[in-house]
């Protein structure tokens, strides 16, 4: 396959989402502790007992420290990667996942940018494929994505390499994909003729 050459985004060198990423995590986490957590107070200042005033405090303390620890421990876990066939991508602090999506099996790339990633000037690149078009939810998401539309015109490129070798593709399944499942409904069938064939020989002898 011929190697799609860009700058920002090159074949094999992974890349992570802009840090701006982790500031809109703490604008977010700010504003649930507000709603959420300045509610849990009042109800324990209304409650009337300094013991649960104090307790619901500790908890928030609790809660914000372990956010603060995991929010930098989980972006520096994030990483995408193109390679020629593929988008790969890895994350999780205390449960790593890793995740695959062949190119010839994509069939959306949607960019999607809400107020605060305005603000911060990055996108969200959902990526479907023919077994998540009926979906709502993408089966990849590479979110913090400056360039995002450099991106997405780098991984329709590969998108189009890939279809030259395996052909074009259309809303169900790629023929890569349908000659992997013929293959599959082959063998399958010669299994059922052979379990057949057998039942005959032993109702013959008996």
């Amino acid at each position: 396959m011929v190697h799609m050459k860009s700058t920002k985004f090159p074949l094999f060198f992974p890349f992570k989402p802009d840090k701006s990423l982790v500031s809109m995590y703490h604008i977010l986490f700010t504003v649930i502790m507000l709603v959420v957590g300045g509610g849990f107070l009042i109800g324990g200042y209304l409650s009337g007992s300094i013991a649960i005033l104090i307790a619901c405090a500790v908890i928030l303390t609790l809660i914000a420290g372990w956010y603060i620890f995991w929010v930098g421990k989980y972006y520096q876990t994030i990483f995408f990667e193109l390679k020629d066939d593929e988008v790969t991508w890895k994350r999780g602090v205390w449960f790593k996942m890793t995740g695959i999506v062949p190119y010839d099996r994509i069939t959306n790339i949607d960019i999607y940018q809400g107020p605060l990633m305005r603000y911060f000037g990055f996108s969200s690149i959902k990526l479907q494929t023919a077994g998540y078009s009926a979906q709502a939810r993408a089966e990849i998401t590479l979110e913090g994505i400056v360039a995002a539309e450099d991106l997405r015109e780098t991984i329709r490129s590969l998108i189009r390499e890939s279809r030259k070798v395996s052909g074009p593709s259309d809303a169900t399944a790629t023929p890569a994909v349908l000659r992997h499942a013929m293959h599959d409904d082959t063998a399958v069938l010669e299994e059922v003729r052979e379990i057949r064939r057998l039942l005959e020989r032993i109702e013959k002898k008996s």
